[in-house]
């Protein structure tokens, strides 16, 4: 048994205390007047071998409990048996949490400077012989390997926080198999000892996968910051998908709060364009707001714009980054069937914005969607299976596709392209309930296409539509119903852009093409076509960026956001474009912000931002965490709770059983055991 605190157990001489007491009661004497004193002397006898007895026990309680007290703060422990481990080097395998969630304020200064710390003077008290595996979030290569005490030294003033979150059971088997490799190729190793600084966040610290293991150490240290608070900018949207020059933009922007005291006055700023807009908002205790900042686009082209809050205790959250592009035209291509109607043609030819191809169907090529953004299918019966193919490509890289059938359309044709578009099929022909009973002028689809909302309306009625079948009802919304209660108008409600008229413009079918109602929704479908990248990416994300302007195949592209210039990866789909940011090399390298996109002329801006997984930042408490690895098969786990700096001195790497507790407990029993004694042995 070795002690933590071995200067304690001078204390052990404070058992003369009760020892002294307990003599010069022993010597007291007490003189007593009787008549008889043989009956006295008799009793006397008696009563004092009793009273010896009772002395003697309330002594010897009295010295077990000042020993068990004086043990306790000694703090005994039985070191690591090195005998009943492997023969080989012992390892010490430490892990720092260096994600951004560690940056929270500690009592001095930032939790990942504490771990560092702390980990500087465990690595300072191992023997010459122990080989350190010193890892962080990186799980690089440098980080794969057994290193001495004056190596981990080094690379431990190395460590800085990273946008990187590792799961704490993939960090754990990851270091395993690190010492098996070394153990099965190298060299022989011994006594496996396992040391985690974290704070826990019960969004990344899982346990569910670790490989169970009952001979290795294990000595989890929770660091908790000063608070825990943090509010963030969790996300940004426009409230329409349209941006035009001249139009009013709406955008909506979501600050959440992690802690549980309200947040009073908080200042946002957004600088968009050279735009500075200020706003104060109050966000509730574990809860969210939307706010909302208005402003105008001046002119086209590419737009950049950044959004800030004052948090004071989390940092790499507080700013939130976005781009996008206004366009100054829609390139529309019209394809013409057998019973097109030239109304189509006419309407988008009203205005200069609308930039607009007719071409015949049957003389389409893959060429003519070069720079297009919305494709109509005007009166075509029959798609032929290329024509099929070119369009599924053309939507699913961001293309708007609005299909208006013929009078006489060949049903295999239109059913299946329609149901790769994820929209109903169309069937036999109706002649009942064809007036239009509904516009859902809460959709989006018509915000701001009328001054107020038609009280009647007064659409003349179609004499023939096509019926309705098939389909997932949640796939698509009815923009325009019918009192048969179909749809006349569609749009697809997923990842694809695509609008359905479920009849024909032919003159035979109705007269739709003759109201107001009909140029309003082609100018809007057009509006909605424009190509929209996303505004942000998110760092290391699965998400693809697409690039939608021309650029010179032979030249790599380039994000450049000073000082750093980065290659991404790309893929081509159809005829566009996309960026990967995906993998370890693009979270090491990139930071938040605003990036141009140069092949080496300007292709436009990307934006990106930091994951927020760790914005929200609930932990688990010291016993869940105990608990968690015992009920996934990890023995021999000494927890430290570390709050403050003098906790420290409590880790022992030699100590995974300690008895203070016990000894304590044991403390309160004597005294216990002492009063009923004295309480109840008359």
């Amino acid at each position: 048994m070795k002690f933590v605190h071995p200067e304690f157990l001078w204390a052990l001489s404070a058992i003369a205390i009760p020892i002294i007491i307990h003599l010069f009661n022993f010597r007291k004497y007490k003189t007593l007047y009787f008549s008889s004193l043989t009956f006295i002397k008799k009793v006397d006898q008696q009563t004092r071998s009793t009273k010896k007895l009772k002395h003697l026990l309330v002594l010897f309680l009295r010295i077990l409990a000042i020993t068990a007290a004086v043990l306790a703060f000694a703090q005994p422990y039985f070191p690591v048996d090195k005998s009943s481990s492997p023969s080989g080097k012992p390892v010490l395998a430490i892990y720092i949490d260096n994600s951004f969630s560690m940056t929270s304020k500690g009592t001095d200064g930032e939790l990942i400077s504490e771990a560092r710390e702390f980990a500087r003077k465990m690595i300072n008290q191992t023997s010459a012989d122990t080989r350190i595996l010193l890892s962080t979030n990186m799980m690089n290569g440098i980080e794969q390997r057994l290193i001495s005490k004056i190596e981990a030294l080094d690379q431990l003033d190395k460590i800085e926080p990273i946008s990187i979150t590792r799961r704490l059971d993939d960090v754990i088997n990851w270091q395993k198999g690190v010492i098996d490799q070394e153990n099965e190729t190298k060299q022989k190793i011994g006594t496996r000892q396992f040391v985690f600084f974290s704070d826990f966040q019960k969004s990344t610290a899982r346990f569910n996968q670790l490989n169970k293991d009952s001979l290795s150490y294990f000595y989890p240290v929770l660091l908790k910051p000063q608070k825990r608070e943090n509010i963030y900018i969790d996300s940004i949207w426009f409230s329409s998908p349209i941006r035009k020059v001249g139009q009013n933009n709406e955008l909506n922007i979501r600050i959440a709060n992690s802690g549980d005291a309200e947040a009073l006055n908080l200042q946002l700023r957004a600088e968009i364009n050279g735009i500075r807009r200020d706003a104060f908002v109050d966000i509730p205790g574990l809860g969210k707001q939307t706010t909302q900042i208005n402003y105008s686009e001046v002119k086209p082209g590419y737009k950049k714009g950044k959004i800030t809050i004052n948090d004071r205790q989390l940092f790499w959250d507080d700013d939130f980054y976005f781009s996008y592009f206004v366009d100054d035209k829609t390139d529309v291509l019209i394809l013409n069937g057998e019973q097109s109607v030239d109304a189509v043609e006419k309407v988008y030819r009203l205005e200069k914005y609308y930039q607009t191809d007719v071409k015949e169907y049957n003389a389409f090529t893959l060429d003519q969607l070069k720079g297009k953004d919305l494709v109509i299918l005007n009166g075509i019966n029959s798609i032929p299976s290329g024509t099929k193919a070119i369009l599924e490509d053309f939507a699913r890289t961001g293309g708007t596709i609005a299909l208006f059938p013929g009078t006489k359309i060949n049903f295999g044709d239109w059913n299946a392209m329609l149901t790769s578009f994820d929209m109903p099929g169309l069937g036999p022909l109706r002649n009942n309930g064809t007036k239009i009973e509904k516009l859902m002028y809460e959709d989006p689809f018509f915000s701001g296409m009328f001054e107020k909302k038609p009280g009647n309306l007064n659409i003349p009625a179609l004499k023939t539509v096509y019926s309705v079948t098939g389909g997932q009802k949640s796939q698509y919304l009815d923009l325009i119903r019918l009192q048969n209660g179909q749809g006349l108008f569609m749009h697809s409600s997923g990842q694809l852009n695509v609008f359905l008229f479920s009849s024909s413009l032919h003159p035979d079918f109705g007269s739709f093409t003759s109201d107001a109602i009909f140029p309003s929704i082609l100018l809007r479908v057009g509006e909605l076509s424009q190509r929209k990248a996303p505004l942000t990416v998110t760092i290391g994300s699965d998400n693809n960026f697409p690039v939608y302007s021309k650029r010179n195949n032979d030249q790599a592209v380039h994000l450049v956001n000073d000082p750093i210039d980065f290659i991404p990866s790309l893929k081509t789909v159809g005829l566009i474009n996309y960026i990967s940011l995906s993998g370890q090399e693009a979270l090491e390298t990139l930071t938040a912000g605003t990036y141009k996109m140069t092949d080496p002329s300007f292709l436009g801006y990307l934006s990106m931002n930091y994951d927020r997984i760790e914005s929200d930042i609930s932990a688990y408490d010291k016993t869940t965490i105990e608990d968690s690895l015992s009920l996934n098969g990890i023995k021999n786990v000494t927890m430290s709770e570390v709050a403050d700096t003098h906790s420290l001195t409590k880790i022992d790497l030699e100590k995974p059983k300690e008895f203070w507790k016990l000894f304590i407990l044991l403390s309160l029993i004597f005294l216990l055991l002492e009063l009923i004694v004295l309480k109840f042995w008359k």
